[in-house]
């Protein structure tokens, strides 16, 4: 937190952040928190949000509201773009307890989806102290990932212990799941190979 100032100067001196919207790193927001039950979809970047639109579709079909959180610039156009009207858009806030802690008291989710592998240990468990319901959607966790997280098992555990729910996208990453600690896991398949082709000019295609 000392730190978010220069680190998001420097970001945003690279292009890797919204000058219009840096206060949402930090936890804050002009955008009010719609009335009746809330689902936080999370995707750090552009393929996870490409992966999650059908599903965020599903939700505000069966009339819930839906906040979406991702981390890069590009992913927040895409959003713009392609996410059913009224669902709302806000930068993920760092992973510092005073960031997140303004984030979760604004918003007030009432489950909350992290997709494939962007673990954020505030937020994951800052949201279970919350009582908020965790699924860990589309997930994947490589070889390397997997082998990495073995010489931290009492942390990887701490962290997918708090979630409700695993489904993961194939056999071999449930596995891995379920060695790091996950406690209930389900095999779904990869989101993404169920992604409608996205849309495009007829004319523009055929060229």
């Amino acid at each position: 937190a000392p730190l978010a100032g220069v680190l998001l100067a420097y970001r945003l001196k690279r292009g890797k952040e919204d000058p219009e919207r840096l206060t949402e790193r930090r936890g804050l927001t002009t955008v009010a928190r719609p009335s009746g039950p809330l689902v936080w979809v999370h995707g750090a970047s552009v393929g996870e949000i490409m992966a999650v639109i059908p599903l965020v579709e599903r939700i505000v079909a069966k009339k819930f509201n839906v906040l979406v959180t991702s981390g890069t610039v590009s992913s927040a156009k895409l959003c713009e773009q392609r996410l059913p009207a009224g669902v709302i858009h806000q930068f993920v806030p760092w992973d510092s307890p005073r960031f997140v802690s303004r984030f979760l008291g604004h918003w007030k989710p009432d489950l909350a989806l992290f997709t494939e592998s962007d673990l954020w240990p505030n937020l994951i468990l800052m949201s279970s102290e919350r009582q908020i319901p965790l699924i860990l959607a589309n997930g994947r966790l490589s070889e390397r990932s997997f082998n990495r997280w073995r010489h931290a098992p009492t942390a990887i555990a701490a962290l997918l212990g708090r979630f409700d729910l695993c489904l993961a996208q194939s056999p071999a990453y449930a596995a891995r799941y379920r060695d790091l600690g996950a406690p209930r896991i389900t095999t779904t398949g990869n989101l993404k190979l169920d992604v409608p082709e996205p849309p495009a000019e007829r004319e523009s295609l055929q060229a």
